[in-house]
């Protein structure tokens, strides 16, 4: 038991870190970019792991929540047991202002857990989404996702990491 519970912390953080990783250098990036990964807080049982990279070509994006139980309502499901956003960075879409970055983009959404009947896993694809941030590390940078159809998760504050932004 003890070691799925660190499994299901440790793979989300380990892809976070290597989409980070294999991202082109934003420091290298002849114009604004934003770079970030770590665990967002939130409600007890609602925090989630998150990796992004956006620069004005493109860049990509992840959220997980894992191991949660029923702590946001999203369609039919009354317990969400796991979600998976995943998606591209929409060219052109990043935008800096105040020290707060935004990018959007379309999404893979992968989500498992109960309803009234039992279990339910289904995937949604080209699902629109708008991510925001700010600058820092652990307590400093916050992060919001809007998912369309879906709703917004935050703004929270990053309770381990760091977001980067170059403007």
């Amino acid at each position: 038991m003890a070691v799925t519970r660190a499994l299901r912390w440790l793979a989300p953080l380990l892809v976070s870190a290597i989409l980070i990783a294999l991202a082109p250098s934003a420091a290298a990036s002849s114009g604004p970019a934003v770079r970030g990964g770590g665990v967002v807080g939130g409600l007890p049982g609602a925090t989630s792991q998150l990796g992004f990279t956006a620069t004005s070509s493109g860049g990509s994006f992840l959220c997980v929540m894992a191991g949660r139980s029923g702590k946001f309502l999203f369609g039919p499901w009354q317990s969400i047991q796991q979600m998976h956003v995943q998606g591209r960075v929409t060219p052109g879409s990043l935008s800096i202002s105040g020290g707060v970055a935004t990018f959007s983009g379309t999404a893979t959404i992968h989500v498992v857990g109960t309803t009234s009947t039992g279990r339910l896993t289904m995937t949604l694809s080209d699902v629109p989404f708008v991510s925001t941030q700010a600058s820092g590390g652990a307590g400093v940078a916050w992060h919001l996702l809007e998912v369309s159809g879906v709703g917004a998760f935050g703004p929270e504050k990053m309770k381990s990491g760091h977001i980067t932004i170059w403007p």
